[in-house]
């Protein structure tokens, strides 16, 4: 009789194999020295998933091998589509807040990237259905002492290997770092795999996780609050005050930055009105002269962004949302915009323009407690009205997705009645995924406009949802033009997110960059109108957190720029766009976290100490925003500076 194969081989096999499928098709860097560190911590959970299978009867570790095999491979290939879907992984928060529901209501269009990366699916699936096909060939016999002892002294050795690998990392997001100060799933993934990074979220989910911030040294500059956008706050009181020792790290950090100036720009739009719009997968292949003229002509003038960026983040529009609202980057692993709902949100632009005797709303045509937004939008200073609160009594909630036309028409009325200023905070969907004409109620409706167009119909699809965006800007324009407040409001359209209902091929059809690149993904248009305001043309490398305190500064709003991630557009500050995987954008380069190589956008020489500094600056900006939604720090901020300003 021939000898069986150990079950050890095939929890080899597929643990090694599950993580080269992910390294190669989503990493893209399997020949690196990086899938080294991840086949060294590999060799823990080969051996905890081989003792575990090997403890029972034959009939019972079969069972468990294939159980946990099956498992393993769910798990693969659901972060697989969820990274091809959203440019990030999911988090064992997102499966129990709701999240699984959430995405099925966009199965189609997850079904249209299943179908679309057929091929890794099956690469997945032979060897499973070959071990289940030649399983009598595999042992399955209960574990002896020695082959226990033999894996418990293999279990040790990889310990002291993932040690070494540790000490002998010596790159900026080390595995120090990572493991022990830095929340970055992505760039941990590429250093210890997939699997292990799983564990990882499940432990800081149960036992929480605090980011940690380079020291710093307490910045004791003064500054003239007529030059410069800060407000009284004395962070050496409050460090003083306070003996919680990441409290203490968050002043100094804060204290230590260098506020941004006011300039030319500041209080061009004092005693104006807002009217701000987070368009749903607002792009720029959606802009075309003929077919949304409205937005082309937007685009097209007053301020003209050169280099805007929108990145995705985890939880796709609502973090895009986040960005947009707060000038804060999205925490991983959770609803950040939803966070702040017990949060002193002095600084949100709601509250900023409700002191300042605005009208102030919020509007949303879609579910209004969709992510909670019933409770951060209140919190953030809007009277906040979405389908299922009211606005299903003033137009038809019961298309997917609604209008944008009706959304405008039915609620500018609420706010235009009278002549006291707003601020109006607008959450459109027409421009919602899945980008066909039988499950796309928008699509359809303008089906007729763009059938001739010469692209694919997920691109014709798309483009007819933007024609409705177009159409409620139009209408929103001639509305305030009807009313002489045109010339008074600034009309702000940024969008969520890049359309990810399009595939690379799709997207690149229209797009006059390659899409498939890591940065140019996310190049797309910010539009800032007002008629008053000759065109001019920004070529500073500006994000989503950038809008607020460049809308502060321009309509002259007292506000701490330290306090912000983003900074004011017009100021002398560098630009700087951070990927959520911690890839960055400067005036000076574009670099690469993952592969660690940059592209020079100047002639000037960039050296390894500019690099540095630019990822210590990114590191702590997101440290800090994570820091500040667990330790609420706005609330200690915001309840000092009241009681300051008294």
């Amino acid at each position: 009789m021939n000898k069986k194969i150990n079950i050890l081989y095939w929890w080899i096999f597929l643990i090694i194999y599950l993580e080269v499928i992910y390294k190669f098709f989503i990493m893209n860097n399997l020949f690196s020295y990086t899938t080294i560190s991840v086949i060294i911590f590999c060799i823990p959970l080969i051996l905890i998933f081989a003792l575990f299978s090997s403890l029972f009867n034959e009939k019972i570790n079969r069972i468990i091998t294939y159980l946990i095999s099956i498992f393993l491979i769910i798990i693969v290939l659901s972060q697989i589509v969820y990274f091809k879907f959203y440019s990030s992984i999911f988090s064992i928060f997102s499966l129990t807040a709701g999240g699984t529901g959430q995405i099925m209501e966009f199965y189609n269009a997850i079904i249209k990237v299943i179908l679309r990366i057929w091929y890794i699916f099956i690469l997945v699936f032979i060897p499973f259905i070959l071990f289940i096909a030649f399983n009598k060939y595999f042992s399955y016999k209960k574990i002896n002492l020695k082959n226990t002892f033999k894996y418990l002294l293999t279990f040790i050795i990889s310990l002291l290997l993932i040690i070494l690998d540790i000490k002998l990392d010596k790159d900026y997001y080390s595995l120090n770092k990572l493991l022990y100060k830095t929340h970055s799933p992505v760039l941990t993934i590429n250093k210890v795999g997939l699997l292990n990074m799983e564990i990882i979220d499940l432990y800081r989910y149960i036992f929480k996780f605090e980011e940690k911030i380079n020291d710093s040294i307490i910045n004791k500059s003064i500054y003239d609050e007529n030059k410069y956008n800060v407000i009284n706050i004395d962070f050496d009181e409050l460090i003083k005050n306070d003996n919680d020792k990441t409290i203490n790290n968050m002043h100094k950090y804060f204290s230590n930055q260098i506020p941004t100036n006011k300039n030319e720009y500041t209080g061009l739009l004092k005693n104006k009105n807002l009217i701000f719009i987070t368009a749903e997968s607002f792009d720029t292949i959606g802009i075309n002269e003929e077919l949304t003229p409205t937005l082309y002509k937007l685009k097209n003038n007053s301020f003209v962004f050169n280099n805007y960026y929108q990145p995705l983040y985890p939880i796709s529009t609502f973090d895009g949302e986040y960005m947009n609202l707060t000038s804060l980057i999205p925490k991983e692993g959770t609803w950040s915009l939803s966070q702040t709902k017990d949060m002193n949100m002095f600084l949100s632009f709601g509250n900023i323009f409700n002191k300042m005797n605005y009208n102030t709303y919020a509007f949303h045509n879609y579910k209004y407690d969709f992510y909670d937004r019933q409770l951060s939008h209140k919190n953030l200073g809007f009277n906040y009205m979405g389908c299922g609160n009211g606005l299903e009594k003033l137009m038809d909630c019961n298309n997917w997705p609604n209008s944008d036309y009706e959304l405008i028409d039915s609620t500018s009325d609420i706010y235009l009645k009278d002549d006291k200023n707003f601020a109006i905070y607008y959450m459109t969907v027409s421009g919602h995924l899945d980008y066909n004409f039988k499950l796309n109620d928008i699509a359809n409706k303008n089906k007729k406009l763009v059938e001739d167009l010469n692209y694919r119909d997920a691109v014709k699809a798309y483009i007819a949802t933007q024609i409705e965006l177009d159409r409620a800007v139009e209408l929103l324009i001639n509305k305030l033009e009807s009313l002489n407040k045109l010339n008074d409001t600034l009309i702000v359209i940024a969008p969520d997110h890049y359309p990810y209902g399009l595939s690379y091929n799709e997207l690149n059809e229209v797009s006059e960059s390659d899409r498939s690149d890591i940065f140019e993904n996310y190049h797309t248009t910010l539009i800032m109108y007002n008629p008053t305001i000759e065109r001019t043309e920004i070529n500073k490398y500006v994000s989503g957190i950038d809008i607020i305190p460049t809308l502060y500064n321009l309509f002259g709003i007292e506000y701490d720029s330290r306090l912000f991630m983003g900074s004011d557009v017009f100021s002398d500050s560098e630009g700087l766009v951070m990927l959520s995987n911690r890839s960055f954008i400067t005036d000076k380069i574009k670099y690469n976290s993952i592969n660690k190589k940059y592209i020079n956008l100047t002639d000037e020489k960039i050296d390894d100490n500019y690099i540095k500094e630019i990822n210590d600056k990114v590191n702590d900006k997101f440290a800090i925003s994570s820091l500040i939604l667990d330790k609420k720090y706005y609330n200690l901020i915001g309840e000092y500076y009241e009681n300051r300003s008294k």
